[in-house]
């Protein structure tokens, strides 16, 4: 059985605990409280190494402590599965269970008493069968410690592999306007055989498809290489590449400003238009597809979603004229790491 996803847009937790100055939990617990009263998103992801000693769980933990009771239709989705010390997936039967008890024990056992909870996979462990992995994962969902099985960075043989186990709830997949492997790769025509929504993660390109960005572009160059921003790991972001993927980001605003809207709305906008569209770039009917924002203020979170535009079929045909004539240039990460991008 798979969890129904309610919606237009996830919410990520990571920039609230991965980051060398974490938020205060106050601080974001009214974020959450805000994104889901004011803006309507139950669906919450985050991730077991967005933080140092279990934090972004104990974060959300801690919430559901002090607000399930206002919040009974939230959906909490762990992203795990993946070996940070040799930073590789791990999809073994061990990895699985140690990540699936953990999460589970941060809420009560009593299914009417807890969020809906979805553990998703980080990756494809290239050492096992993908199936078996998704196979340990099943037994909790049975078991009914778990409600639900996400799988991200997959190809299209690798939700096969999965879907010939167990239902899948989401796939979850980098895909925004500087990122559009997934219309032409299979991905989003193998979700669309099983109508599996697809969440998108990074849907602002770590922060380049934003106003800020591309009106301070020597600004936001320096920042995303400084030491340690990942997005210096980015080849996108890197030297010439930078400055030839700033020219699309260019007329992408200008295409928001003439439909009076900011870069950042479009950018999300584009992402949900595209979802059900049908015969969309060969696919006879695409899946929901969820944006995964975040922001660790209200302020930002209003921003990113408070002024959503509807874009028609001519919109996003103009916008693919716009893409085509300014191709990206650059690896989503590195040229090593590729193995392990839509695996």
């Amino acid at each position: 059985m798979s969890v129904q996803l309610p919606g237009k847009f996830a919410y990520g937790t990571m920039s609230m605990t991965w980051t060398p100055e974490p938020i205060s939990h106050e601080q974001a617990f009214e974020c959450l409280s805000h994104v889901i009263e004011k803006h309507g998103v139950n669906f919450i992801v985050g991730g077991e190494f967005y933080g140092p000693d279990d934090a972004n769980m104990k974060m959300t933990e801690e919430f559901w402590k002090k607000y399930g009771d206002k919040y009974p239709d939230l959906i909490v989705s762990l992203k795990a599965g993946f070996n940070l010390e040799k930073f590789c997936p791990d999809g073994s039967q061990e990895s699985v269970a140690k990540s699936i008890k953990q999460f589970a024990s941060h809420f009560p056992k009593e299914k009417s008493k807890r969020p809906k909870l979805i553990f998703e996979v980080a990756r494809v462990d290239p050492t096992i069968s993908y199936d078996k992995t998704i196979g340990y994962i099943s037994e909790f969902v049975k078991q009914g410690v778990i409600d639900g099985i996400s799988i991200s960075e997959v190809g299209a043989g690798s939700i096969q592999k999965a879907i010939s186990v167990a239902p899948i709830s989401a796939i979850e997949v980098e895909f925004h306007l500087l990122c559009e492997d997934i219309l032409t790769n299979g991905v989003l025509a193998e979700a669309a055989k099983h109508d599996i929504p697809v969440i998108a993660y990074s849907p602002l390109c770590r922060g380049f498809l934003t106003e800020f960005a591309i009106n301070d572009l020597d600004n936001f160059y320096k920042l995303s290489n400084r030491p340690g921003d990942v997005r210096a790991n980015c080849d996108k972001f890197v030297g010439d590449n930078f400055w030839h993927n700033a020219k699309r980001v260019k007329a992408l605003q200008e295409f928001a400003h003439k439909k009076g809207t900011t870069l950042e709305s479009l950018s999300l906008s584009w992402i949900i238009a595209v979802g059900g569209q049908e015969n969309f770039f060969g696919i006879p009917k695409l899946p929901k597809i969820m944006p995964i924002t975040s922001g660790t203020s209200a302020s930002k979170i209003d921003r990113n979603l408070g002024s959503p535009v509807q874009l028609t079929r001519a919109d996003l045909e103009e916008i693919n004229k716009i893409n085509e004539a300014h191709p990206v240039k650059g690896y989503r990460y590195t040229k090593e790491a590729e193995a392990l991008s839509f695996a």
